[in-house]
């Protein structure tokens, strides 16, 4: 607790009527420690964080024994209101003797009464051993005995009382201004005279305004507490107590003492807005907004609600919408790669699910468009809603289009009499991924453009139009550009769709991952022949990871532990190697001719155990008389790396052809 030393001559009554001045105001927030000069020894130290004199000839002589660390106040000291007012009923132009225990403080009081606006008398500071016969009243702070015994009339205004502006001045050296001593101070305040009535005025203005916050923070059902820059808890309201389960008082406590058992984040945080966290069985949201001043920070507001209730609600619905099979099961860890182009095609997904705009997945059939749907709803804000997945190509025109947009009830034959909720309502908040779109009928597309452009849906039967807000994810394997051109699908439509584009690469761009997947799938180990694998590897799987999916099924139904050629399926035609991907890339991005050289070169090295660099190719084929540039030469090398054909390597280890590669090889050399 934060403790005030009062240093006076001697032990009298000034010592008790002073610190009552102090508990009047501060109450029991603070220590009060009494000194007096008479008995202090050079050895004695006070450490009170304030220390309290009388007059300004004390504060000099009392620093030696005082800590370097306490701050030192001379009080400035005033009478009671209703005291003051016996002396302006003195005659104006009196003689009136002022007396207090010396010289010094005799002088001073009489300062006092032209400060408080005693102007109207002849006021004469008394000194010992003068002549005062010609004086009948005398005005005195408490000290009567001191006062010749010829006078008969004395106004005795009683020890003075500490002035407004010296308690201001205690209270901010101690960081103590709370609203309970704000209202105390302004009660004390009316009852004696300020010397100077500005600072009472705007105090108490200050005050009022304090009071004001402080009330309108009650009245929120938010918890609240706004700290200074320091961050030590100036306001709080009763509900942040209750929230947080606080039975202590947090005034002038450090924030973090508070934020803690799980809400240290907030405390690291400059800015805040909307974050839930757990405190035992409580869900929490935050706000923290910082507080500026002229530039400079100058503390924090912070806002907390418990939402356990919603959080309630929001589990009980993600329950519901799980049982209805409405949830994206697969996230990106689900999906299994080393291929350098499906890790490309990831990390756009990866940024593509932070949007909300629409996304146009392409790709082959069994590629794995529908987990890249749901990795992205999954990695989306959107996370905790509906996941709505509809296979256009698997319905009939007219159901479809019920399915999709719901109808009325009676809004044709064998509608349910109740009507029913179309899939885009079901799906509102999350996310509707719409399969095979380039197989929906050109009149479903019409509406369908309708619901991208405007974000409305009307179901069959109903002027009533509904808003929905809903992601859309659309996937197809037709080639969409072919089908506008054949006024199969609408060239608006796709250009409404195709905002953010995604390509799946087919399994054969994937040669990496063809056996990382099938043990995955056979999930177990087991030895797979050398040959098994060239053959796995340079087949042009049609059907992709579903094709391979069911060949990991055959084998691990037909083998025990070991993987030999015939124990492939009839249905795997892997006699005709199919290259024909990788022989259109390479003529469209080098010559042809000179790749195969490349590729050539790099296996004949390989066979005699070595690698070989791009140099040193540029220079044999020199030698053979075929001319081309390094820039050339890269482009091929890169090339043949993308399509898995090389593995290349940095620095001198050059490049070595894989598996693939020497199929290829074999089939164009």
């Amino acid at each position: 607790m934060k403790s005030i030393g009062i240093i006076t001559d001697r032990d009298s009554y000034l010592t008790k009527f002073l610190e009552n001045n102090l508990r009047q105001v501060l109450g029991d927030k603070i220590v009060i420690n009494s000194y007096f000069l008479d008995h202090l020894e050079g050895k004695d130290i006070i450490e009170d964080k304030v220390v309290l004199v009388m007059i300004r000839e004390r504060a000099y002589e009392i620093k030696k024994y005082v800590s370097a660390k306490s701050k030192i106040i001379v009080v400035n000291r005033t009478f009671r209101e209703d005291e003051i007012y016996k002396v302006f009923s003195i005659p104006e132009g009196t003689e009136v003797l002022v007396v207090n225990d010396n010289d010094q403080t005799t002088y001073e009081t009489v300062s006092l009464f032209y400060e408080v606006g005693v102007t109207h008398l002849n006021l004469i500071a008394y000194k010992e051993n003068i002549d005062y016969s010609n004086i009948n009243i005398a005005l005195t702070p408490g000290v009567s005995e001191r006062i010749p015994s010829h006078i008969k009339k004395i106004i005795d205004l009683g020890n003075r009382y500490i002035d407004i502006s010296t308690f201001i001045q205690i209270i901010s050296a101690l960081g103590i201004d709370t609203i309970d001593i704000g209202k105390k101070l302004v009660k004390y305040s009316e009852k004696i005279v300020s010397l100077d009535d500005g600072i009472r005025d705007k105090y108490k203005e200050l005050f009022l305004k304090m009071d004001e916050l402080d009330t309108i923070v009650n009245i929120s059902r938010d918890g609240v507490i706004i700290t200074n820059e320091k961050g030590i808890i100036k306001v709080f309201n009763e509900r942040f107590r209750e929230v947080l389960d606080l039975k202590e008082d947090i005034q002038g406590v450090s924030v973090d003492k508070v934020f803690k058992n799980g809400l240290e984040k907030v405390l690291k945080e400059e800015e805040i807005l909307d974050e839930v966290f757990q405190v035992r069985d409580k869900y929490i949201n935050v706000k923290k907004t910082s507080i500026y001043n002229l530039g400079v920070k100058a503390g924090s507001y912070y806002n907390i609600q418990e939402i356990t209730y919603i959080k309630q609600l929001e589990q009980n619905l993600t329950k519901q919408i799980k049982a209805k099979g409405q949830m994206a099961r697969y996230y990106f860890s689900h999906i299994k790669t080393t291929s350098p182009s499906m890790i490309q095609c990831i990390n756009l997904a990866k940024k593509i699910s932070k949007s909300d705009l629409t996304v146009f997945i392409r790709g082959e059939s069994g590629t794995g468009k529908e987990l890249l749907a749901q990795s992205i709803h999954n990695e989306s804000e959107r996370n905790k809603q509906a996941f709505v997945a509809v296979n256009c190509a698997a319905m009939p025109e007219g159901l479809l289009e019920s399915e999709l947009f719901g109808y009325e009830k009676g809004a044709f034959t064998g509608a349910l009499k109740e009507g029913k909720k179309g899939l885009f309502e079901a799906a509102n908040n999350g996310t509707i991924f719409l399969d095979e779109i380039g197989d929906m009928p050109v009149l479903l597309q019409t509406k369908l453009l309708r619901v991208l452009q405007e974000r409305q849906i009307m179901p069959i039967g109903s002027e009533n139009i509904i808003n929905i807000n809903v992601r859309i994810i659309a996937a197809t394997n037709k080639d969409i550009l072919k089908m506008i051109k054949e006024d199969k699908f609408r060239e608006d439509l796709y250009y409404r769709l195709n905002v953010l584009p995604i390509m799946v690469p087919p399994l054969r761009e994937r040669t990496r991952d063809i056996i990382d997947l099938l043990n995955y799938f056979i999930g177990r180990d087991i030895y797979i022949e050398d040959e098994v694998k060239d053959i796995l590897t340079s087949y042009g799987w049609p059907g992709n990871i579903r094709e391979l999916q069911n060949v990991a099924s055959y084998i691990s139904l037909m083998c025990d532990d070991k993987v030999e050629v015939k124990n492939l399926p009839s249905t795997l035609d892997y006699k005709e190697k199919n290259c024909n991907y990788e022989k259109e890339i390479l003529k469209s991005s080098c010559d042809f001719e000179t790749a195969i050289e490349f590729l050539n070169l790099i296996n004949s090295f390989n066979k005699l155990e070595k690698n070989i660099g791009r140099v040193a190719i540029i220079n044999i084929l020199k030698e053979k008389g075929l001319e081309i540039s390094e820039g050339e030469a890269k482009r091929i090398l890169e090339t043949l790396n993308e399509l898995e054909l090389i593995n290349s390597y940095v620095g001198r280890k050059g490049s070595k052809i894989t598996k693939k590669g020497c199929n290829f090889l074999i089939k164009y050399k």
